[in-house]
């Protein structure tokens, strides 16, 4: 290049800085009903959401033929990021339902007759309303697993309610008390 009469100048090289790979910024959760209904694979690790007495809500997670607890205090500074993920979307998606719990709303909807619908009430999972018209409608609330109150406003322990021990009476219930207004 002297010989030809080309100017340069010889550059000082760089360090170049590469970022670490961090798992929890690839991690990718698919939902399967395999074994337990709140089961999935996280990067093709298998894991699965537990509640007990003892240790309440929990995730066990098997990574390279090792179990991880999300309580223990042992776990591995590279595993929590896993952990992390999981319960972030457990949070956000609500996942933590049994995917074939059925609200209340949908099976009353199955004993209604015709002319009627069952709609969700916002806020409250145990509670549906039962309508023939805008102006003709009750709720049912779920209290316990064989207890249901039917009453005219969705606090039902202020207004008059009929207590039913099955569903099945509970919208025999609901019929009669919109039959009645």
């Amino acid at each position: 290049m002297v010989n030809e009469q080309i100017n340069y100048q010889l550059i000082k090289p760089k360090h170049i800085l590469h970022p670490k790979i961090r798992p929890d910024l690839h991690l990718v959760i698919k939902w399967g009903d395999e074994f337990y209904p709140n089961s999935g694979y996280i990067n093709g690790n298998f894991f699965c959401y537990h509640e007990n007495r003892y240790h309440g809500r929990y995730i066990q997670l098997v990574y390279r033929h090792q179990i991880y607890m999300s309580f223990s205090c042992t776990t591995p500074d590279h595993i929590k990021p896993y952990f992390d993920k999981i319960w972030q979307e457990l949070l956000e998606t609500e996942y933590i339902r049994h995917p074939k719990e059925i609200r209340i709303g949908s099976k009353v909807a199955n004993y209604l007759p015709d002319g009627y619908k069952a709609y969700r009430v916002d806020g409250d999972d145990n509670q549906c309303k039962v309508a023939r018209s805008k102006a003709k409608y009750c709720y049912i609330k779920r209290w316990r697993d064989n207890e249901y109150y039917t009453s005219f406003s969705t606090n039902w322990a202020l207004q008059p309610s009929i207590k039913s021990s099955s569903l099945r009476e509970a919208v025999g219930a609901a019929l009669r008390m919109i039959a009645e207004m």
